[in-house]
């Protein structure tokens, strides 16, 4: 059973999930909320296209960076139930980015800080994850089929709970992976319907 102090960290991970860089951002340097503009994701790619490159990728290093320091840390504080406790935080935080309770609920697709969170649960099977994401991704570049780039994203991450079995990750971790993984497809590509 976790410990008070371990509840508290889960319960913050939600909160600190729950700030949305770039509602931020678009709210201070435009006055408008980002929810409203481009395809209306509040997310580090919205935030590329409506304040520039430079805005998107601080955006999506805040994002990742959630999604991995709130995990990471029962380990670096070596909180009694530590593997409970960041699996719980992954998906406390994801959850808190995407459904998050300072802007009614409404947030976004929760990528960045899902890659950040798996990267701390699963960080063997994640090198694997992202680097077919990325040579997918680049086979699709240069066959100039740019617009199928959620495909890469879609295949290399069924590839994520395989991985687990074969790295005999602990139940722990399985459940709340597949937890992030389900929410992500559903999120990422069945209710925005954007692999194609």
């Amino acid at each position: 059973m976790v410990t008070f102090i371990e509840i508290l960290w889960i319960v913050a991970s939600y909160f600190v999930g729950a700030i949305l860089p770039s509602y931020i951002f678009v709210r201070t340097i435009k006055g408008e909320d980002i929810r409203n503009l481009g395809d209306r994701n509040p997310g580090s790619y919205n935030a590329g296209k409506i304040l520039g490159k430079k805005w998107g990728a601080i955006t999506g290093i805040i994002d990742i960076g959630k999604g991995f320091i709130m995990p990471l840390m029962p380990f670096i504080f070596r909180m009694p139930h530590s593997l409970t406790t960041s699996a719980i935080s992954g998906v406390a935080v994801v959850f808190g980015h995407a459904f998050p309770i300072y802007f009614g609920f409404k947030g976004g697709m929760a990528i960045a800080p899902t890659i950040g969170a798996l990267t701390v649960l699963a960080w063997r099977e994640m090198i694997w994850v992202l680097l077919i994401w990325l040579g997918l991704f680049l086979i699709l570049y240069f066959m100039k089929q740019k617009d199928k780039r959620g495909l890469a994203q879609f295949i290399a991450f069924l590839l994520l709970i395989p991985l687990e079995f074969i790295y005999r990750e602990k139940t722990i971790t399985l459940i709340t992976t597949s937890i992030i993984l389900i929410h992500f497809y559903l999120r990422r590509f069945i209710l925005k319907k954007t692999i194609y």
